[in-house]
């Protein structure tokens, strides 16, 4: 996985928003809005923000960063209902480096970036090298009619 096959593959599935920066490392950004009856009648609004960090390292605060950068920019861009007026937020980030510390690692695999007002952010750190990808291991309790479809999103890009 890199930014050219994430941004091919969010094309082929029409969900492609646009190419940015974000903690100044090219990002790419996709945008996707669905509602479903199974979620309760509500819309999903959700981002995917893919950043190449090269052999920079990434540790749980640039991961802080980057989820705090994306959600802003998911606030910021998303048209839609109000959010918690059955309507939902997501920002699936998506960090890519070869170098990976291993509190970042499990900051991901137990997704510790907290609870937003009908929002989520969920941290997703990639190693092209060894191809190993950090992500949830289990669906939280707060928002877990989104999961399946976050994790479907997250598949459809490796």
């Amino acid at each position: 996985m890199n930014l050219d096959s994430i941004k091919e593959k969010l094309q082929n599935a029409s969900i492609f928003h646009s190419e940015n920066e974000m903690l100044n490392h090219k990002t790419v950004i996709g945008y996707e809005k669905k509602f479903r009856w199974a979620w309760f009648a509500t819309q999903l609004n959700t981002f995917i923000v893919a950043t190449d960090f090269g052999e920079e390292t990434v540790d749980v605060p640039t991961i802080e960063k980057h989820l705090t950068e994306s959600f802003n920019f998911a606030k910021k861009n998303y048209r839609g209902w109000p959010r918690g007026l059955q309507s939902g937020l997501g920002a699936i980030c998506i960090l890519i480096s070869s170098n990976i510390t291993a509190d970042a690692k499990e900051y991901c695999q137990k997704l510790k970036s907290g609870k937003k007002w009908s929002g989520f952010s969920i941290p997703i750190a990639y190693n092209p090298e060894t191809k190993e990808y950090f992500q949830f291991l289990s669906n939280p309790m707060w928002g877990a009619i989104y999961y399946p479809h976050f994790r479907k999103l997250i598949d459809n890009l490796k």
